[in-house]
């Protein structure tokens, strides 16, 4: 086997939002193999829960001898399951994205990102409470999407991910929204929802 077909072999693509910035779906996350006793609180580890099929990448918040505890660096809360050697397939190290390579940071520098992002968090969602309304009144208004010029207005890209078929919503290059292939409802995403008009999405 070559080295390349050793690094994709070791790697996965994100599909979902709960590492959020860290990892931004369709990212490549790079990872190595390690054992339980190498993980430490603030690493980021790719691992199937018992009773999953589904492998996940989220970040360790404790340790110790009942198992390894982890929660996602977008999520509120630390995560159901506890984990063992035989659950752990790596920790990551690198996530690709628009053709850079970024290390991934772990130990005490993961844990002082994953405050940070946490901090950030609460700041917007505070900010998002108290401007929420004046947020609302200005999407229903449609002034924005009035002086948008048409060539600028967000369209709708969908393409197919393992059998089923998925649906972005893009303004220039950025992914504003989206509409998983398992549900019927577009999640759009703040300020871009005042360039939206809701009811023309598929």
């Amino acid at each position: 086997m070559t080295e390349a077909d050793e690094k994709k072999k070791n790697a996965v693509f994100c599909r979902g939002e709960s590492m959020l910035p860290l990892f931004r779906p369709g990212d490549r996350i790079r990872f190595v193999p390690c054992r339980a006793e190498e993980v430490r609180r603030g690493d980021v580890i790719l691992f199937t829960p018992q009773g999953r099929d589904e492998r996940v990448v989220h970040r360790v918040v404790s340790t110790g001898i009942d198992g390894i505890r982890t929660r996602g660096d977008a999520n509120p809360y630390m995560d159901a399951w506890v984990l063992g050697q035989a659950d752990i397939a790596g920790r990551a190290v690198t996530v690709e994205r628009a053709g850079r390579v970024i290390p991934v940071a772990g130990g005490r520098a993961g844990r002082l990102i994953a405050s940070c992002i946490r901090a950030v968090r609460k700041a917007d969602h505070i900010a998002s409470h108290v401007l929420s309304p004046c947020y609302r009144g200005l999407a229903r208004s449609g002034l924005f999407r009035a002086i948008l010029p048409a060539a600028l207005r967000p369209r709708v890209v969908s393409f197919g991910r393992e059998g089923a078929r998925e649906m972005q919503l893009v303004l220039g290059k950025r992914v504003i929204g989206r509409r998983p292939a398992d549900t019927n409802t577009w999640t759009i995403r703040r300020p871009f929802r005042i360039f939206v008009d809701e009811q023309a999405l598929p």
